[in-house]
């Protein structure tokens, strides 16, 4: 899971199972009682319906939990208001080493534990595009970029575009699209 939408979604269909959630976080689950291995079966079923998966390797759990905090942090409103540095952050919450934990999240997911922040936090940058009219430098400033320019060199390196056309091709949309309704 990786969005506060995704935690309402597993939520709601662990309650309508009838499990006694007492917390659903980022990459996890916790619920009152024992749950049995029907259950389960259910819960596996119910979560595939809406796109998710049950982890249950602890390799793979260690790779959810990196990622759930990443975004967590991600979505922290004083993220600008600090200097983020994940290579101290995700070895202090998660108690092992952060080169154990770039290299197990490499091999895992086929990317680098550096470029999968560089890439959440450009989807961020998309995201304050599209839904606010945050001037470049304060986006580049809640996302913890140093500065406009890297903001702008890493944007036009995923995407292709300057984040100001991008911000201009997604209003053009939108109002094409409200023009149609």
């Amino acid at each position: 899971m990786v969005c506060a939408r995704c935690i309402e979604v597993v939520r709601r269909e662990l309650e309508r199972l009838g499990l006694d959630v007492t917390e659903v976080r980022l990459g996890q689950v916790q619920v009152r009682g024992h749950v049995s291995t029907d259950q389960m079966a259910q819960v596996k079923a119910a979560l595939e319906k809406q796109g998710f998966s049950l982890v249950a390797d602890a390799k793979a759990t260690l790779v959810q939990r990196i990622k759930a905090f990443i975004e967590q942090t991600l979505n922290r409103n004083d993220l600008g208001e600090q200097k983020i540095k994940f290579s101290e952050l995700l070895p202090a919450e998660l108690h092992t080493n952060y080169d154990a934990l770039s290299a197990l999240f490499s091999a895992s997911e086929n990317q680098t534990l550096e470029r999968y922040i560089i890439d959440r936090r450009l989807e961020k940058v998309k995201e304050l595009l599209v839904y606010t009219d945050l001037p470049l430098h304060e986006i580049a400033y809640q996302t913890g970029f140093s500065s406009v320019a890297h903001l702008s060199n890493q944007f036009k390196r995923l995407t292709g575009l300057s984040p100001t056309y991008f911000r201009h091709i997604r209003h053009q949309k939108q109002t094409l699209q409200k023009a149609t309704t």
